[in-house]
């Protein structure tokens, strides 16, 4: 390759990696600018009125609250997900039932899905499912792809958690019949910021939940896949090692 065609090289992928910290800026500043303006006109409204009752300053403070709890999550998944990567995170694995572990983040997730009516649904087998594995990230995992799943799925839809054991491994499947993953986003929908911000779409995210997910499951000896369809939702499978 000559000079000028190494140089060309070079400004390309500057440019490249210029355009996706760009995306990125983007994307993590709209995150965080919708709950902050939230959190700071309920607050001023609080603050301000003088002639609101008490249910609308509980309603008020149920906001504020919401906007406060999303932030603190985006904030831990970022750091989280930096530990990771970096190989800071400490694991401490333990003999845990699967089953518990489904329950678990069911449960974390029981408000954002009443909220949007959403039916969430499990299938699992009346044995145990003992994998050695560290409970509360596997937990986080498993929320983060729950998560996900009740995000993008239309108010009054479903939800299904799904659980069986094959070839000493678990399959813990989350099945939605949201508006599915075009195939051209599949290849990068566990990376860092993988899921970007476009502003025509109505719902969004960070792009770290399920590479924090990966990350987690990966750490585990397993893996995490999807299959999905447009208009006819999606199924994540992760696979984890378990105990004969």
């Amino acid at each position: 390759m000559n000079r000028d065609a190494e140089n060309s090289s070079i400004e390309m992928n500057l440019f490249g990696i210029q355009r996706l910290k760009s995306r990125i800026v983007t994307q993590i500043s709209h995150e965080f600018r919708t709950p902050l303006t939230s959190i700071v006109g309920f607050a001023a409204l609080l603050e301000d009125d003088e002639h609101i009752n008490d249910e609308q300053r509980a309603e008020y403070a149920r906001y504020i609250r919401h906007e406060g709890l999303r932030l603190a999550k985006i904030v831990s998944d970022l750091i989280d997900l930096d530990a990771l990567e970096k190989g800071r995170a400490h694991f401490l694995f333990e003999e845990y039932e699967i089953q518990n572990i489904i329950h678990r983040a069911a449960t974390l997730l029981t408000e954002p899905a009443l909220s949007k009516s959403i039916t969430v649904s499990k299938e699992l087998p009346n044995y145990p499912i003992i994998s050695k594995c560290d409970s509360d990230k596997l937990t986080n995992a498993l929320y983060q792809v729950l998560h996900n799943a009740i995000r993008f799925t239309k108010p009054g839809g479903s939800v299904t958690l799904k659980a069986e054991t094959t070839d000493h491994q678990a399959l813990i499947s989350v099945q939605d019949n949201g508006p599915g993953i075009p195939a051209n986003d599949i290849p990068s929908l566990f990376k860092r910021f993988g899921k970007l911000y476009h502003p025509n779409e109505a719902t969004h995210g960070t792009g770290v939940g399920l590479a924090l997910a990966k990350h987690i499951i990966d750490r585990h000896g397993g893996d995490i896949s999807v299959q999905s369809q447009v208009g006819e939702g999606s199924i994540f499978i992760i696979r984890i090692p378990i105990l004969s």
